[in-house]
Formats: C-alpha cells, sequence, structure tokens
C-alpha cells in the first residue's frame, strides 16, 4: 500500500458558455504536446528540442507569441532543466538560458516572469500532480487570486510548460480569462 504525501490539486472543467459566466475561470487559447526520442543516445540531452516544439505549437495554435504572455509557470525540476527551457522556448538564444536570471527577466517586474509559484521544487516537486497544480496556480493568477507577494497586477495570458522523462513528453497550455472569451455570437458570420 503507497502512501499519500498530501499532494494534490483540481480543476473543474466545463462548456465555454458556462465558463463566460463565471468569475473564476479560465480557458484553453492554445494546448500543444510534442514527443521526443526515450533513449538520451538518440538526441542532444541539453538541447529540449520536444520542448521547443510544443512551444512553437502552442504559440501559433494561439496566435500570439512569446512576448504576449504575461507570466509562464515552467517544469523547473533541476535548475539547469529550467535554463535549458528558457533556450527552449526561445527567451534566450541557445546557451545563454542563464542571462534570463542573471539580468532579472524572469522576475515578477521582469520581461516574462517565470515560476512566481516558487515552481515545482519550492512544492516538493508532486509527480502525478504537477500539471494540474501548475495549471491550478496559473488560473489562480488570471482570475486575480494568486496568493499575497505573487499576484501580478497586469495579466492576460498564461503560458504553462510541463514535461515527462527528461523532455520526452513535452506539453505547452496557453490559458485566459473565461469571460474575456468572444460570444458564439460575436463568431458567427454577421450579413453585409
Amino acid at each position: 500500500m503507497a502512501a499519500s504525501l498530501g499532494f494534490s490539486a483540481r480543476s473543474v472543467i466545463t462548456d465555454a458558455e458556462t465558463a463566460r459566466t463565471m468569475r473564476k475561470a479560465v480557458s484553453f487559447k492554445a494546448i500543444a504536446h510534442a514527443q521526443d526520442f526515450l533513449p538520451m543516445s538518440k538526441r542532444n540531452i541539453i538541447d529540449f528540442e520536444g520542448c521547443s516544439v510544443a512551444w512553437t505549437r502552442a504559440l501559433l495554435d494561439a496566435d500570439v507569441k512569446l512576448s504576449d504572455l504575461s507570466f509562464v509557470e515552467t517544469h523547473d525540476c533541476f535548475t539547469i532543466a529550467e535554463l535549458i527551457e528558457y533556450e527552449a522556448m526561445g527567451l534566450t538564444p541557445k546557451g545563454q538560458g542563464a542571462r534570463a536570471i542573471k539580468e532579472g527577466w524572469t522576475q515578477k517586474d521582469g520581461k516574462l516572469p517565470i515560476n512566481l509559484s516558487g515552481g515545482l521544487k519550492a512544492k516538493g516537486h508532486p509527480i502525478g500532480a504537477t500539471g494540474v497544480s501548475m495549471h491550478v496556480i496559473s488560473a489562480l493568477q488570471l482570475t486575480g487570486q494568486a496568493p499575497e507577494g505573487m499576484q501580478l497586477k497586469s495579466r492576460r495570458l498564461a503560458g504553462i510548460y510541463n514535461m515527462g522523462g527528461a523532455a520526452v513528453a513535452n506539453y505547452v497550455s496557453i490559458l485566459e480569462v473565461a469571460h474575456q472569451l468572444p460570444t458564439l455570437a460575436a463568431l458567427r458570420p454577421r450579413p453585409l
């Protein structure tokens, strides 16, 4: 019998019309997945190619640029992984991930605030609850309910990167506040 460590996260999913009426609801603007090779002998381990592909797909699907995001929650299982993720998402050129931290880009008032929650290591990296917890904390941030000291004043779009293995399974979500979405009537063609 496995013992619970007490970690949990949850999300409630509903249709878009209902979500628009809810003050605390967020919506997926885009989701993307990219799979990379499991054997490290088949890839360059310091080049998270699957991460890069997932970010590119999600940003294209959402029709936004990385600079349009208000913040990012990223999978910082190890410090080096987070730095390589900065490079893979396009925040810094290859080999310069540490520059984002040195120059303050990832701070709350930086170019692209990253892991304002403290990241996975700050919450014990709850395997299994990792992805959901990143989405929940991003939803709290977008709806103005993040804990004191973490809440951004301006927040429109959230980027979330989660991975499994050593960047083998790569997932990116772009979230937005649901009540900002156009209604179905607004999306219907209008007569000329």
